[in-house]
């Protein structure tokens, strides 16, 4: 082997920075370079601009006696042990709102309604989470072809989103929408969009623990409701869950409760946020931050209660599909692998690039519209299933 050889087989091992002997090797190339580059930077610019929001010495004491009592309650409730009894079955949507808009070169519906959820009574971080008035109103961007019912896809797109153009622009709406012949519905997560107190996202990861926690379980129970409300008003023969990123989390907690969906893609889905944050921020911390109550084991046990690897899916093995990058910075592959071993190996796509790349990556696209034809039977994808059979 040459010294460029050499060199060239290092350079690869450092970009790629996991060792798992299943997962593909990448070949080293200037444009898996790039995106990997491209993640880093983005990366960095958010874990900086969270380190220049220093925590006020009553964030840390909040911080610290809200997980303490959160580890206890959720330990003496059995939800640690039983995360499945930490979530209650939600109502009907109901008094729902559509107002007709556009976006993007697509007309759609703006759904409002309230979402009705609340944590747990005593439950640690309960009256504030629900000081939060914007989130207490559930949003989504419903697009419904005319004629006959067809099959839906909830898109539930990932961190720092919630915005039509944005929400479109990550699933290639016009595509699933027009190309697919899908009907689509997209729900604003939690703290995002028109729901955030400050910027998208903001006071999910940075918030504290129950906040993260708070976030999952609202998440779940609003597409939960969504999901129902298609199927009772909308006629939909068949419903299916895509999510992106934070969005692929939430999509696999959702396979967790609803037996019937017809589909779960997790997209580059961050199966472990416990895990993710410490990976990124744990080098930006400050000596003795165990100080400010920051212990991540128990971040782990009171995360436990909305951890799709803490559950089992209750929807069938062909009906699971995940696909993740490379080279992901902001997802690591390996956490990816650890959900595709949970899920007992459904059928995965590993493509050469990174977290922000997958709207680009043909190999991501051609998965994406195989698993649709073979779920939800839309007219393209089985013509690409007939043509490769």
């Amino acid at each position: 082997m040459s010294v460029i050889d050499e060199m060239v087989g290092q350079t690869r091992n450092w970009v790629v920075g996991h060792r798992l002997h299943d997962l593909p090797t990448p070949k080293l190339t200037p444009m898996l370079a790039a995106k990997w580059l491209v993640d880093e930077w983005a990366l960095q610019i958010e874990t900086t601009n969270s380190r220049l929001r220093a925590p006020s010495i009553d964030f840390r004491r909040r911080l610290r006696n809200e997980l303490g009592d959160g580890v206890e309650m959720f330990n003496d409730r059995g939800w640690v042990d039983d995360p499945m009894s930490y979530h209650v079955d939600p109502p009907e949507l109901s008094r729902v709102t559509l107002t007709p808009r556009s976006a993007s070169g697509l007309d759609y519906h703006h759904l409002i309604a309230d979402s009705e959820y609340e944590p747990h009574d005593g439950e640690p971080g309960r009256e504030r989470w629900l000081e939060y008035e914007p989130n207490r109103t559930a949003h989504a961007w419903v697009l419904r072809h005319e004629g006959p019912p067809r099959p839906w896809l909830i898109c539930i797109n990932g961190y720092r989103t919630g915005t039509p153009r944005i929400d479109f622009a990550a699933f290639n709406a016009k595509r699933l929408h027009h190309k697919l012949g899908l009907n689509l519905a997209f729900p604003v997560s939690p703290l995002h969009g028109p729901r955030a107190v400050g910027a998208s996202g903001d006071r999910v990861l940075f918030g504290g623990a129950m906040n993260t926690v708070h976030t999952a379980a609202q998440a779940i129970w609003d597409i939960r409701r969504l999901k129902q409300w298609l199927i009772d008003t909308q006629d939909a023969p068949a419903v299916g869950a895509s999510g992106i990123s934070l969005g692929g989390y939430f999509t696999s907690l959702l396979a967790c409760f609803e037996s019937d969906l017809a589909i779960a893609i997790a997209g580059v889905p961050e199966a472990d946020l416990v895990r993710g944050l410490r990976r990124n921020v744990e080098a930006l911390l400050p000596p003795f931050y165990e100080q400010w109550g920051l212990s991540w084991r128990s971040l782990e046990r009171v995360n436990r209660a909305v951890s799709p690897l803490a559950m089992q899916p209750v929807i069938p093995h062909e009906a699971r599909f995940i696909y993740g990058g490379i080279v992901d910075r902001w997802v690591r592959p390996g956490n990816v692998h650890a959900l595709w071993e949970h899920w007992e190996q459904p059928e995965i796509c590993w493509y050469e690039g990174s977290h922000l790349s997958f709207p680009l990556e043909s190999k991501v696209t051609d998965f994406v519209t195989d698993a649709l034809a073979a779920r939800l039977g839309t007219p393209i994808g089985q013509e690409r299933l007939l043509r490769s059979a």
